[in-house]
């Protein structure tokens, strides 16, 4: 009995290790070759919009991204290679009791998570406190974008930002670079004043965000598609009716200029009058036949439209034979 427990303990001890590398494995952080967190508070909705974009360094690496309990998805998603987004699968797992933890294989290197969170307002006063844990990236290039409504006033950002300015629409912008992000969170602190609690653009019916709408959860079985009102695409029938009377009308009036055309008498320029000395030989002349004869042949080619010349019997274009009227 005793040589078994002596046994069994390394082999615990053993599967114990085992699973410790294997749960530490798992959680490794994600190498990325750069990471966009976007921070844009009262944008298109009264709540933070928080738009995530990266790199894989190494593709089909599965990612993990803390959310906030109360987040609402709005879009995760892929980049292909002419850059449109795409929805992209995720599940979720349960993170800390303040997080959910967002997991995703994107099927191109770069991706995209999106989510509305709720802001903390003092008053006037608007709250972020942000912060990606160590140990979900390491980052080659970090960059931190603020994004604040024209009516914002008293901006104090904890880092400092390292470019600021306005927006063509007026809004406060803000830019930090963090450069290689290795082991280490990512944390940043916004406070500013909006006493009229003005949003960045009109606010609408959907939460609009960047691009996408939210994306379930595979495990959940999706939520069908509210249904638009029906739009015609077909064409208005009046609209069809005229188009092909006009067509009729234009066919019609080519067929009659044809037939007037086979219709009309050849014309001949007028000649001048032939000269007392040349006046018997014009008469005598072999080509007054011809010339005759011409009148009760067609003028133009009936299968081309060339005109003919006076001693034509075939077309010089198509080949046809000269009828006679």
């Amino acid at each position: 009995m005793k040589t078994l427990r002596l046994f069994s303990f390394p082999a615990i001890a053993v599967l114990l290790l085992l699973l410790v590398i294997g749960q530490a494995s798992a959680q490794s952080p994600v190498d990325l070759n750069w990471l966009h967190i976007k921070f844009w508070p009262e944008y298109d909705d009264p709540r933070l919009l928080v738009i995530i974009d990266g790199e894989l360094a190494n593709p089909e690496s599965e990612i993990r991204i803390p959310i906030p309990l109360d987040a609402q998805l709005n879009a995760v998603a892929t980049a292909d290679n002419t850059g449109r987004l795409l929805t992209n699968e995720w599940k979720e797992e349960k993170g800390t009791d303040d997080t959910r933890i967002l997991v995703m294989t994107p099927k191109h290197p770069i991706f995209r998570v999106e989510y509305y969170a709720p802001l903390a307002i003092n008053g006037n006063e608007r709250i972020i406190d942000f912060e990606l844990p160590a140990g979900y990236v390491n980052v080659k290039t970090t960059t931190i974008e603020v994004l604040l409504p024209p009516s914002s006033k008293d901006i104090v950002m904890d880092p400092p930002a390292d470019e600021s300015g306005p927006t063509q629409d007026a809004a406060h912008l803000f830019q930090r670079a963090l450069g290689e992000i290795k082991d280490q969170p990512i944390r940043q602190q916004i406070t500013y004043l909006n006493p009229s609690g003005a949003l960045t653009v009109p606010e609408t019916n959907a939460n609009t965000g960047a691009l996408l709408q939210a994306t379930p959860a595979p495990e959940q079985e999706p939520a069908s598609p509210a249904k638009s009102p029906t739009t015609t695409s077909g064409i208005n029938p009046w609209i069809l009716l005229l188009g092909v009377a006009a067509v009729l009308l234009i066919l019609g009036g080519i067929v009659g200029l044809w037939m007037t055309r086979d219709k009309e008498e050849p014309f001949e320029s007028p000649s001048p009058p032939p000269s007392p000395r040349n006046k018997r030989k014009k008469k005598t002349s072999s080509k007054v036949p011809i010339q005759s004869a011409s009148r009760n042949l067609d003028r133009f080619c009936r299968h081309c439209g060339k005109e003919f010349g006076p001693e034509d019997r075939f077309c010089r274009y198509c080949g046809a034979k000269r009828q006679s009227l």
